[in-house]
């Protein structure tokens, strides 16, 4: 009889102390990190290429409204005014009946171009880099960059590209050197330029594009057609999910003269 009762009390205070040894192991999980504090940061999560990213997307937003009003060009030449701009003929024919021919068979190399040449009138690349390093070392890192950054600005599908070469050095707990930095923004540019090539294309080749086959296998493009008076056409492409996306050329084609349908 005294055994059983002996048992019982050692099972009783097995599984006291297993509560007591759970119960401190959850005050730990919740208490330690408030007493400790969050993990020093170190040099690999300050990353030239997200604070470079959003540097540059500013001077680039107004540039990139600009070109996609005007079909990819910012002078005045070659245009047709529509809704107070200039609307660039990216296919053109003067002769009635005939073809347009391509006016800019590189036109997302033209469009790079001119946003390159944008951001080198104010030196935003340099600036950029510059900001970066002076916003490290007020965090306590010793850091030290290239002085004369070279750049280029890169289309791709739902983005742009703007791969530095500098080299740049952050020393804190460790070092961390980088050589090149490739900042991003997101935009739909590149994707407006494949479609008006494919308008472009089907233009020459059928006389007359297809909005509504083409927005069947592209659903995240819209595309507007108007007819003016004198033959030409004005394509406005929106991108559904933002509408304040778009992209705005001309095409003067296979014309006929006045008085014949």
């Amino acid at each position: 009889m005294y055994s059983k009762r002996g048992r019982k009390a050692q099972l009783t205070l097995f599984i006291i102390i297993a509560v007591v040894v759970v119960a401190v192991v959850i005050l730990a999980i919740i208490l330690v990190p408030k007493i400790t504090g969050p993990k020093k940061t170190t040099s690999e999560s300050l990353d030239p290429a997200v604070y470079i990213s959003s540097c540059v997307s500013d001077p680039l937003e107004e540039p990139i409204k600009t070109l996609s009003q005007t079909g990819g060009f910012s002078d005045n030449e070659n245009c047709i005014y529509y809704n107070n701009a200039c609307r660039h003929y990216l296919c053109y024919q003067e002769q009635f009946f005939m073809a347009c021919v391509n006016q800019e068979p590189m036109l997302k190399e033209h469009i790079e171009q001119e946003l390159k040449t944008e951001l080198q009138k104010t030196n935003t690349v340099k600036k950029c880099v510059d900001n970066f390093a002076e916003s490290a070392r007020r965090k306590g890192y010793e850091v030290a960059v290239c002085d004369n950054p070279q750049f280029s600005v890169n289309l791709t599908l739902g983005q742009i590209t703007v791969p530095i070469n500098c080299q740049i050095t952050i020393v804190k707990d460790e070092t961390k050197k980088y050589e090149k930095i490739i900042p991003s923004i997101n935009s739909r540019l590149y994707d407006f330029i494949l479609t008006s090539q494919e308008i472009i294309l089907q233009e020459i080749n059928n006389k007359d594009f297809d909005p509504l086959g083409y927005m069947l296998r592209n659903y995240w493009v819209e595309v507007n057609v108007f007819r003016t008076s004198s033959g030409s056409k004005i394509f406005t492409l929106t991108e559904r999910e933002n509408p304040e996306n778009q992209f705005v050329f001309a095409v003067r084609n296979y014309v006929t003269p006045p008085g014949i349908s």
